[in-house]
Parts: C-alpha cells; structure tokens; sequence
C-alpha cells in the first residue's frame, strides 16, 4: 500500500508502518530491500518514486540494521541497474534515476563506513552516468542527531580539580607555574586516553570487517567451484584473524572490567574464534570440539554441524531401505545407548549421543493418529534445518537427487514405519544420522533401543497382519505420467507463496488404474519474482497410516519474472495412499535459492478433497 500505484499522493501512514515493521521483524532488513528492489525497477514511474521515497524513510528510522543490508553489493547493484543504461537505464524516467544518484551521494557523506556505497556511486561517476555530484536538500540528509558531550575523565578527577582550582586562585608564582605543569599533565594523559580509545576502535573495526569478509567467503567456498585466487584470500584472511586474536587478548587485558568497551571487545573475540575454528574445520578439515565437518557450505554461524557426501539428507533417506541390504533382525543394544554416526570416508563419527528413556520405552500406539502426528513433528525437527539448500545435480534421474529420494524398491515416504536396516532419528543434539549406500561400502551399524520400540520391530512381527504393511499401502510399483492426468474441478490449494515463488497443489480427476486410494496431485512451482530461483528441491511426509511418493520434477531451476513472457513453472507429480480414508495432513520441506539467498521452508497442507471423492473429482 506505501507503493500502491493508484496512490495519489504518498500514504505516510503506510509508509512510517512499513518502517516500523522492519524494526519489529528479527529478519526485517533483509526480507524490505528484496521487496524494495523489486518496486523500484518497476516500470511505472510512480510506483518506482514512492518505492525510494520509502527506501529514503527506511534509511532514516530503520538504523545500522537496515543501513548493513543496503550497503551490501546485492541491493546495490539492484540500484546500478536502474540507471546504468547496460540494464534498465534507457526504459527509467529521468525523475527515478535522478533521485537513486542524489540517494546514493546522500548516502556516501552520511554513512562513511558503508565502504561498499561509496564504491558504487565512484564506479558510476568512472563510468560517466554520473557527471557531477547533485546538489543535496537538507531535508534528504541522513544527519544524525549529534551525541551527547562526553565527559573528560581526566578533568573529572576530584582530588586534581581541587588542586588546580586550589594553585589557580593562588598570586604566587610558583604555584601558577605548578597549576601550568599539572595542566600540561592532564592533557597528556587525555591525549594517551584518546589515542588508546581510537586505537581500540579501529583494532575492533579491521577484526569485524575480516570476519565478515571470511565469513561470507566460506560461507560460498566450494572445493570444486572456489578459484584459487579466492583460497589465497581466504588464507590471508585467516591469518589476519590469527594475529587479531592475540591483540584483542591484549586489549581485554588492560581493560577495566567497568569499561563498557569491554563487552565489544569480548563480543569481538568470540567471533574471531568462531570464524577460525570454522576455517580450520572446512579448509583444512581439522577436528573441532570432536567432530569434523567437510562440508562445503557451513551454517550461518560457522558452527560443526553433521556432514554429508554432497547432498542433503533427504526426507525419505530416514527410513527408505537399499535395494541391496538384507533384512536384519534388531541386534542387541550395546552397553551405553548410544547412536553411533555412521562414518562415511574419511569422515570420522562424532561421539555417541543417547536417546531418553521415554521414547524407548513408550511407543505410540499404531493406530493413533495424534501420536503419528507428534513423531512427525520430532522427525521433521531432525532435518537439519539450518543446512543450506542442496545444489540441483545435472545427472540423469537414475543418478541424481531424486534417486536419494525415491529409492527404486521402495520409492514411497513411509515417514512412520522406518524399516530396520535404515533406522534413523535426530538425537538430542539435531545431528543427522545418514542411512547406508550398500552393504560392501558402509557396514551397517546396530541401533540401540529397547526391545518395544516402534522403531525396530522383528520381522515377525511386522508380518504378523499389520494392517499398515499390506500392498495396498505401496507406491512402489505406481508411475503417473503427466501427459495422462486429466485435470479435476477442485480448486488449486497454494502450499507456498512468498517473495513472489509460489507452489500450487491441482487434484487430479481419476485416481491410477486398480488403486482408488491414490490421489493424484500435479504441483506447480511458478516464479513471478524479478531474481531467478534455483536448486529446488521439495520433500513430503504425512502420517503413518498414510504414504506420499514424489515423482522426479520437470526441473530444477526457474528464470526471473518478465512481463512480456509468460512466467517458467516447473512440474511435478505426487502420488498420495489412504487406504484407511482418514484425513490427510501433509508436512512439506522446500529448499531452494531466491537469487544469491538460501532458504528453507517447512510448511504443512490440509486442505484436500474429501476422501470419498477421490477418482470422481
């Protein structure tokens, strides 16, 4: 509504709403400047001028957080590209591109250590779109409210106040002489404060900005991918770290514990170290705290977190069996009721984690589909959300992702009824435990949990009549291609839609040939957002009682909105069972990348056709 093109006027209701939404959102800054950017490239003039006067508003009343995001190269370049004639500059008015450069100048006098805003408005006056620099209005200024007066601490001491008020008031010379000496003192000694305290300031600023920096660069490294002029610069900057350590260790030293620039001192060394140990763990793949992690992509802390051999843990890996693994009876759990990571090569596992008592020793009924519900909920806890999204493999189907996913016996998502030789679950720590690849490469390992656990039953007893484990319950041997589905009456259900990606379910009107329990559902993902989405992958899971199959996607990647063509979708086909015709209630993980950005989105749908309905929608 603050952009709305049909304002007639700027709605600072609107306006000042959207800033003060920012400041109350944990990930304001970073979700307004997509939105923004998209507004400002528009192509009708008075949308894109309301959209900077908003960007100019938010500058003003959102702070250092919103002033970080508009000072990266990401936001930057969005703004490069309205007035750089390469990109939009020839099809946006003069009024638009005139009001980014004064924003831009405005910026670079306001905020000197957005170092990167700076570079940007330079790289345009090198390129001549900017001649000479605007004349700025008082009003667009970003003039800060000046601090108030710091107090002097060396003319704040009372014993040597007195004394000098004491030698000043005195007529003889000798005490004018002593009350100029200790004058001189006193200065000296604010002078040394001073340059202490500038010295202090611009230690933390240069360990900050290397922390950023390799911060973001392992953040992207790749072993495959990374130049090996980026590995220099990495291993230079890690080597700046290594040196801060030891000056900030001094600093803290002669520190006052009562002075307040102890904090960021500490606040400073904390994520020095933790930038080191995370280059030490992904560069050169030294243990850390006891784990080691030869991930490419850390998380956004840097933190060890459980590793695997390129792609995800996916959704049906948990509990989806290798077509070449014998089925084993449980063994006999181990003394300590540990979790043992089983250890791909050269990865080493990290120490045994235990599992309470109570999920040993209490399973869920079968037939409950509350407690089904619950296990989901801990299971989805397990996927490591925090991962970044998996890289789309460019392989056949028979070899990518997807047959990570769908196994080719046993294709179907049984999230509830893990089958004995590929039992997994999230211990207390989130770790992930990945299932085996064969049995010549990965020896299977035996899970300790008690004898009533429903996550390792015996053979037998699964043979024995449950009701869950018959054949109409697999997806296994069922293949819907798209071509033949015809579409139904029922209207779509959007599963997802932000930031301009949106996922659509549309319900088929037939179920397959010889299963009425199988919905057919076809999901569109379409991207109307002006970024390209990538790497996208979407996983199911639905309660025990039930079984969601995943057919391989029309792709992987989706191109940025035009408005001259219609917009890319991507198809996929999902089969749903309910042989017992309860409700269905679907839990969904998405990944993908919006432009540079990672995300992972857990999301859950409900709303499907009656049962009873299904094959005559």
């Amino acid at each position: 509504k603050a952009t709305n093109p049909s304002n007639r006027q700027e709605d600072w209701e609107y306006i000042i709403g959207f800033c003060d939404q920012i400041n109350k959102e944990l990930e304001g800054p970073q979700i307004a400047v997509r939105l923004l950017a998209h507004k400002i490239q528009s192509p009708q003039e008075w949308e894109a001028v309301q959209a900077l006067t908003v960007l100019e508003a938010c500058m003003k009343n959102c702070g250092r957080r919103f002033h970080n995001e508009v000072g990266k190269f990401r936001f930057l370049n969005e703004l490069i590209k309205v007035v750089s004639p390469k990109y939009l500059g020839d099809r946006v008015s003069e009024k638009v591109k005139t009001k980014v450069i004064e924003l831009l100048f405005s910026w670079t006098l306001a905020l000197p250590e957005e170092a990167k805003i700076k570079d940007a408005y330079h790289m345009l006056k090198r390129q001549g779109i900017v001649q000479s620099d605007p004349p700025i209005p008082m009003d667009r200024t970003l003039i800060p409210s000046p601090p108030p007066r710091p107090k002097n601490p060396v003319f704040d001491d009372e014993e040597k106040s007195k004394l000098l008020a004491k030698l000043l008031k005195s007529k003889n010379p000798d005490d004018l002489q002593e009350a100029n000496k200790l004058i001189k003192s006193m200065v000296k000694e604010d002078e040394a404060r001073i340059q202490k305290v500038t010295k202090r300031l611009h230690t933390l600023e240069e360990v900050n900005n290397n922390v950023k920096l390799l911060h973001e660069m392992l953040l992207h490294y790749s072993q495959e991918f990374s130049s090996e002029a980026d590995k220099e610069l990495m291993k230079e900057l890690f080597d700046r770290c290594e040196n801060k350590r030891r000056t900030l260790f001094k600093l803290a030293s002669e520190t006052e514990d009562n002075d307040n620039s102890l904090g960021d001192i500490l606040q400073a060394s904390d994520n020095l170290s933790r930038v080191i140990n995370s280059y030490k763990t992904i560069i050169e793949g030294q243990i850390i705290n006891g784990e080691v992690t030869t991930s490419t992509m850390p998380d956004s802390e840097g933190n060890d977190h459980c590793s695997n051999q390129g792609t995800l843990i996916d959704l049906a890996e948990l509990d989806t069996p290798c077509s070449s693994s014998p089925v084993l009876a449980p063994a006999p759990a181990p003394p300590t009721s540990g979790i043992p990571i089983l250890p791909p090569p050269p990865q080493t596992s990290g120490p045994p984690r235990s599992r309470s008592s109570s999920q040993a020793e209490a399973p869920p009924r079968p037939d409950s589909t509350s407690n089904a519900l619950s296990l989901l909920d801990e299971e989805l806890l397990c996927l490591g959300l925090t991962d970044p999204a998996p890289t789309a493999s460019k392989e056949s189907a028979g070899t990518s992702q997807w047959h990570l996913f769908q196994n080719e016996q046993s294709s179907d998502l049984d999230f509830f009824n893990p089958r004995p030789v590929s039992a997994a679950c999230c211990p207390s720590d989130g770790s992930l435990l990945p299932p085996p690849v064969s049995t010549s490469t990965r020896p299977l390992l035996p899970f300790s949990t008690g004898p009533g656990s429903p996550l390792f039953q015996s053979p037998a007893f699964q043979s024995q009549g449950s009701p869950l484990r018959g054949p109409e319950l697999s997806l296994a041997s069922v293949h819907v291609p798209l071509e033949s589905i015809k579409p139904s009456s029922a209207l779509p259900v959007t599963a997802y839609d932000k930031n301009g990606f949106r996922i659509l379910f549309h319900f088929a009107k037939e179920c397959p040939p010889g299963r009425p329990d199988v919905l057919v559902v076809v999901v569109s993902m379409l991207n109307t957002a002006p970024l390209p989405v990538k790497s996208i992958v979407l996983q199911a899971a639905v309660p025990k009682s039930m079984k969601v199959k995943l057919q391989p996607p029309s792709g992987t990647e989706l191109s940025p909105f035009s408005p001259v063509q219609p917009p890319a979708a991507i198809t996929q086909v999902m089969l749903l069972a309910n042989p017992m015709k309860e409700k269905v209630r679907l839990r969904y993980k998405l990944t993908f990348a919006l432009g540079e950005q990672l995300s992972t989105e857990l999301g859950e749908v409900d709303q499907f056709p009656p049962v009873e309905q299904w094959g005559n929608l």
